[in-house]
C-alpha cells in the first residue's frame, strides 16, 4: 500500500513540473531568401556543397550583434530552413542559365569538373543592417586541388525597424553574398572551359 502511495505520488510530482514547463514559442514570422535576380551561364558543370558555417548562423535563427558586441538571437522571426541550406538553394537557382554546363546538387551522386566549397563566416543584423561574409574556393572535380579562391561581403540596411524588416535585410545581403560568389564560380569556368570541337568541313 505504501509502495502503491509513492508511486501515485511520484507521478503527480511530475505530472505538476511537466506541467509548468514553458510552451515553446512559435516565431511570428518565418523568412527565405527571394529569388535571384541574375542568373549564370556556365559552359562546364560544377557541384554546389551547402556551405560550411558556425553553429550561431548555420541554423533556422537569427542572430544580431548588440551595442557591447554580443551576439543574440531576435525573437520571433526565423528562416523557413537552415541559413546555409537557403544559400545552397539560391547558389543552385543563380548557376542555372543557359550554357553547357549546371550547378548541380551533391545528393544527385553526379559527377561535374568542378566543385564550389564555400563558408559562411557572418552572416548577422548589426542594429539595422544586415551583413554577409563568404569565402569561397572552386576546387578540381576530381583531384579537389584548389583553383582559384575569393572573399566577398555584402551588407543591406532595413527598410524600417521591425525584426521582420530586418531579417529581410539579412536575407538580402545573403542574396549579394550568392550572387557574388556565382559571378566569381561562372567566370572562371567559362574562362577555362574547353573549346568545343569543331565539325570537320564537308568534302568539296
Amino acid at each position: 500500500m505504501i509502495r502503491i502511495l509513492a508511486t501515485g505520488l511520484a507521478a503527480c510530482s511530475l505530472a505538476a513540473c511537466v506541467s509548468v514547463l514553458p510552451e515553446p514559442k512559435v516565431p511570428e514570422g518565418l523568412y527565405r531568401f527571394a529569388p535571384m535576380e541574375t542568373v549564370y551561364d556556365l559552359e562546364d558543370s560544377v557541384i554546389v556543397r551547402e556551405p560550411d558555417a558556425s553553429r550561431l548562423v548555420a541554423g533556422r535563427a537569427i542572430a544580431s550583434e548588440d551595442s557591447s558586441g554580443a551576439l543574440r538571437l531576435v525573437p520571433n522571426v526565423e528562416w523557413t530552413d537552415s541559413s546555409t541550406r537557403l544559400m545552397q538553394m539560391a547558389m543552385l537557382d543563380a548557376l542555372q542559365g543557359q550554357g553547357a554546363g549546371k550547378a548541380i546538387a551533391p545528393e544527385t551522386g553526379a559527377a561535374a569538373p568542378y566543385e564550389l566549397s564555400w563558408q559562411v563566416t557572418d552572416f548577422t543584423l548589426s542594429g539595422t543592417t544586415g551583413r554577409c561574409r563568404v569565402r569561397a574556393t572552386l576546387l578540381d572535380g576530381a583531384s579537389r586541388d584548389v583553383l582559384d579562391q575569393t572573399v566577398v561581403s555584402a551588407s543591406a540596411d532595413a527598410r524600417g525597424g521591425s525584426n521582420a524588416d530586418r531579417a529581410k535585410a539579412l536575407g538580402e545581403a545573403g542574396r549579394a553574398c550568392v550572387n557574388d560568389v556565382a559571378a566569381f564560380v561562372s567566370q572562371y569556368i567559362n574562362v577555362h572551359a574547353p573549346e568545343p570541337e569543331s565539325e570537320p568541313e564537308p568534302e568539296a
